[in-house]
């Protein structure tokens, strides 16, 4: 199976909306597994055919992969004072918090992957911002219960699930999903990329 180290760097502001109420609109440091799935496998065309747009969605991608761990991340808190100016756009007063570019992360996939290479760009996040590629290391893994690795990547699990791992420590708990950092025991699958290990299943 392959699977792929990668660090990448926004090159524009982003977010992962924590919370949107009461005009106040946060951002989580952790971006989604689903958001770098998306991001990694999207490919706009130019021309698209009209029958393209009734074909059925698929909703499970070939691959899997960790959410984004922020390695190096910045954010900025934006304040919106537009009163009732019809053309301030959406959000006309409040406070909004941002990813800021120069922000670095991190995430390992593996499965059926696309192409990834350093210097590559594609886009993520809520406000779909550039992304570019700063180290990616491909390999050849197998899953096992044996192998050993002194960093372990956060994981994304269903939170109804979460207390099946018995071990771990919450980074981010919603009601869709939770960001976990779960750590290696016997018995319990993983695969290691460029000396990262990511626990699999339960």
């Amino acid at each position: 199976m392959q699977a792929a180290y990668v660090e990448f760097r926004l090159e524009s502001s982003t977010m992962n909306t924590r919370e949107f109420y009461a005009s106040r609109q946060g951002t989580h440091k952790y971006l989604t597994k689903e958001a770098v799935a998306c991001a990694i496998t999207y490919s706009e065309a130019l021309q698209r055919s009209k029958k393209d747009e009734w074909a059925p969605l698929v909703s499970e991608f070939d691959l899997d992969c960790t959410p984004a761990m922020p390695v190096d991340v910045r954010t900025l808190k934006t304040v919106y004072k537009a009163g009732d100016d019809p053309n301030a756009g959406l959000l006309r007063y409040g406070q909004q918090e941002l990813l800021l570019p120069g922000s670095v992360f991190r995430f390992a996939a593996w499965g059926d992957l696309p192409l990834l290479w350093e210097g590559q760009i594609f886009l993520i996040g809520k406000k779909r911002a550039a992304a570019r590629v700063t180290r990616c290391v491909l390999a050849d893994v197998e899953p096992d219960t044996t192998t050993l690795a002194e960093q372990v990547m956060p994981i994304q699990v269903p939170p109804l699930t979460v207390t099946q791992y018995g071990a771990f420590v919450p980074l981010v708990l919603t009601a869709r999903y939770a960001i976990v950092q779960v750590p290696l025991q016997p018995g319990r699958p993983r695969l290691v990329v460029n000396g990262w290990a990511v626990p699999l299943g339960v």
